[in-house]
């Protein structure tokens, strides 16, 4: 619904045609959050194992894919040097990622 919202914004008008820009994911996912640049009009959109970058056509730029991965939701201790999960016994399952955060920041 949101990117409905942000397209109604991004609506241009040609010739007297009304044409309304649109961004539909490759892929089967739940679109969570959105964030507009206010001074390029690029849009970040975080989805379920996704983040996308469009541009203020609502183009695709970027596609990102941040899962699913193997995690374990017992498992907190996490290696950041070598990116492992340091916990004994794991119990590793397929878990999808829900981006909850989008932020644009400019200087």
């Amino acid at each position: 619904m949101f990117l409905y919202v942000i397209a109604l914004f991004s609506t241009t008008l040609i010739d007297s045609t009304l044409t309304t820009p649109t961004f539909s994911p490759s892929s089967t996912t739940e679109l969570r959050r959105l964030t507009v640049d206010p001074l390029t009009g690029t849009v970040y959109v975080g989805a379920v194992n996704h983040l996308y970058q469009l541009d203020n056509n609502l183009n695709l730029v970027i596609d990102v894919t941040t899962g699913p991965v193997q995690d374990d939701k017992n498992c907190a201790d996490f290696d950041k040097t070598t990116g492992q999960l340091e916990c004994t016994n794991l119990q590793l399952s397929t878990t999808d990622n829900y981006n909850q955060v989008t932020i644009s920041y400019s200087l």
